[in-house]
């Protein structure tokens, strides 16, 4: 055997073992990336919780891709197309995910999070991209049901009721927004390195956040606790710099069809770590919930995989 082979057979006996670490990583840090949150609005405002942490976290990936001469899109068009999906994702969907929280449980916010394979096939049979068929139909109303009998009871108290609904709604603003950036980037690649992409997106969003933040005063309300910063800190870093690192390495090691299956470990892991952390609740109904959730989300996926196949 050569060298160069001995060279080559490193790398590919290790590539797996890496790989999982980074997907077990993904299905950690993403969630309890909820609990951060719900921890971090306690003391800073929304608009400037997320200004701080997408700015704070494409200034980091900025200079990791600067090191590593990261290739960067060379068309005026791609980078307005990076940007607007940043606006999307980052201004819009994730800012919905942190003003829920004011109002309902990191576990509840998670469970809801998981409807974002579901609306992506609505997304697609709009756009054209792939067929709303009956196993999408069936799955998309399984979840449905799910979210109906998790959000029921919050429902029935009018104390608080219509703040409630309206962070179900905007946790569905989150799922849509989500998959429509995802679905642009889909549809139009950026032909760059993936770590270049995410810094433009992060970059443009963190600072269209920045102006809504300074328009609207949440700066001069900003306030930090141990825990809040803590929390602010761990989204910035760990969250949204490393987690996604990571997904890209186990991207290109894994299946997509496996890797997928964080969908799927994410809401358990916030749920159980609310639980444990944040003493929030765990009631049969939530638990029968997201299995039907999660199920509706799996009959969606497994359309996708018989297509794929």
């Amino acid at each position: 055997m050569s060298a160069t082979a001995d060279v080559r057979a490193v790398p590919q006996a290790r590539a797996p073992i890496g790989a999982y670490v980074a997907f077990v990583a993904i299905c950690l840090i993403w969630g309890t990336t909820f609990l951060a949150i719900r921890v971090a609005v306690e003391t800073i405002p929304t608009l400037a919780l997320t200004a701080i942490r997408f700015m704070g976290a494409g200034t980091i990936l900025l200079t990791i891709c600067l090191v590593r001469r990261e290739r960067f899109p060379t068309s005026r068009r791609i980078w307005i197309d990076q940007a607007i999906n940043g606006i999307i994702m980052v201004s819009i969907a994730n800012t919905s995910v942190v003003w829920a929280e004011h109002y309902i449980t990191s576990g509840l916010a998670a469970l809801l999070a998981a409807m974002i394979p579901l609306w992506m096939g609505v997304l697609e049979a709009i756009t054209g991209t792939a067929p709303f068929t009956m196993r999408k139909s069936a799955g998309m109303l399984l979840g449905f049901a799910g979210v109906a009998l998790l959000v029921a009871p919050g429902l029935r108290q009018p104390e608080h009721s219509l703040y409630f609904f309206l962070a179900v709604v905007t946790m569905q603003v989150n799922c849509i927004g989500w998959n429509i950036g995802a679905l642009r980037s889909k549809l139009r690649p950026a032909n760059a390195g993936p770590l270049a992409v995410a810094t433009i997106q992060m970059l443009s969003g963190g600072i269209v956040l920045t102006i809504a933040a300074l328009a609207t005063g949440g700066f001069s309300r900003l306030a930090f606790s141990q825990r809040s910063l803590a929390a602010l800190l761990y989204l910035m870093v760990f969250g949204s710099v490393i987690a996604y690192s990571a997904f890209l390495y186990a991207l290109a090691r894994i299946r997509a069809s496996k890797l997928a299956l964080y969908a799927y470990v994410n809401p358990a892991v916030a749920v159980v770590v609310g639980w444990l952390l944040l003493h929030e609740s765990i009631t049969a109904r939530m638990i029968l919930a997201m299995l039907i959730i999660l199920g509706g989300v799996a009959v969606a996926q497994s359309d996708r995989s018989r297509r794929t196949a």
